[in-house]
């Protein structure tokens, strides 16, 4: 009886482990089987080295003789008890096991389920907030903005800096989507979507104030922002629709792209590209950079 047990149990973990090797996301049940497998291994080793005590001690050796009622020794006995003990154990750890990925199994189902929801959610999102700024668009104005960073550095000051900026504009922020903004490589930060101004219009007045920007010590909020990105170690931008700032180790600049011209991924290409605008659609603000 106990040899059918540990060949019932053998077949059921090695089945069990099949199944557990497609799926990656259940690494501790498969070390448990595992565990239960060499336990289970060791106890058929120990049942057939005391099955074989067994049968040598029942059966009669030499001259043969008149068969007597002798049993077992009793230490193998009990020898034998212990390990069909432990089989029983062995029984219900197993199948505590199986209760176990069982319900992993329907966790698994309500995680996917769950996901689900959750993208059907997002997709409601994204229809919701493309309705309100076409809405906005007809009626005020929408800009979209950028803000980045090399590996998101000065990102909280930046932000803030930025969004003092829009907010002397005549700006209000709409949405802040920061997983767009990570798309774009070493380059974190923000994407904006403000309401309030007509992107050529606003333009034109941030790159005006910064035409006649030479004070380094100007109280403006574009300023400010122009003085933080200057700041940075690496490099950054700065976008209001049109309108661009750039920041490198070696230059600050301002321009206004042409309409339709997306911005060019880095800030090294983009200071290359405003230097190939008109020179009346560019503006160098390296001074603003500190000697550090």
């Amino acid at each position: 009886m106990t040899t059918v047990i540990l060949v019932l149990l053998c077949l059921a973990i090695a089945g069990r482990e099949l199944y557990l090797a497609s799926d990656k996301r259940l690494p501790r049940a498969q070390e448990d089987l595992r565990i239960l497998q060499d336990r289970l291994d060791r106890l058929a080793r120990d049942h057939q080295d005391l099955k074989t005590v067994v049968d040598n001690a029942t059966e009669p050796a030499g001259i043969p003789i008149p068969p007597q009622p002798e049993e077992p020794p009793a230490a193998v006995l009990e020898k034998l008890d212990s390990v069909t003990g432990r089989v029983e154990r062995l029984e219900k750890q197993f199948g505590d096991i199986s209760e176990e990925l069982a319900g992993i199994d329907l966790d698994r189902d309500a995680q996917r389920a769950l996901a689900r929801s959750l993208d059907a959610v997002e997709q409601d999102v994204l229809e919701l907030h493309r309705e309100m700024l076409d809405r906005l668009d007809r009626e005020e104005g929408v800009v979209t903005g950028v803000l980045l960073s090399e590996e998101g550095e000065g990102e909280a000051l930046l932000a803030e800096a930025y969004e003092k900026c829009a907010a002397e504009c005549g700006l209000r922020v709409r949405i802040r989507d920061q997983r767009s903004a990570q798309a774009t490589g070493t380059y974190w930060g923000t994407v904006y979507h403000m309401s309030g101004r007509r992107p050529d219009v606003l333009a034109e007045d941030l790159f005006s104030y910064v035409r006649g920007l030479y004070d380094p010590q100007d109280a403006s909020a574009v300023n400010a922002l122009l003085t933080e990105l200057a700041s940075l170690r690496g490099g950054g931008i700065a976008q209001f629709g049109p309108f661009v700032a750039v920041s490198t180790q070696s230059a600050l600049l301002c321009g206004v792209l042409p309409d339709e011209e997306s911005t060019p991924p880095e800030p090294w290409q983009l200071v290359d590209h405003i230097r190939e605008l008109p020179a009346d659609r560019q503006r160098d603000l390296t001074w603003l950079r500190s000697d550090d």
